[in-house]
């Protein structure tokens, strides 16, 4: 089980399976495409990048609104139970 990311067409872009530390670099394990198992190497210089990226005001206001984002998708979602008689 991994975090799935979805293409603006709803389909699977990217699977990440795992996060592993690799002397300097941080590894994210995916499968590219929800099929192709790939590796994504993060080098440090490349995480200080993140941060600057993480410090938008579209990141910020997402995770301060999250609680009701997380919310309304759950209400949203159709309902897979089924009723047991």
């Amino acid at each position: 089980m991994g975090m799935t990311v979805y293409n603006p067409d709803g389909t699977v872009a990217s699977v990440f399976t795992g996060i592993k530390r690799e002397k300097n670099t941080l590894v994210l394990q995916q499968l590219a495409l929800g099929q192709l198992p790939m590796d994504v190497i993060i080098t440090p210089e490349e995480a200080l990048k993140s941060i600057n990226m993480g410090c938008s005001l579209g990141l910020i206001t997402f995770i301060i609104l999250f609680p009701f984002f997380l919310i309304r998708y759950r209400m949203s979602k159709p309902s897979t139970k089924t009723d047991k008689a």
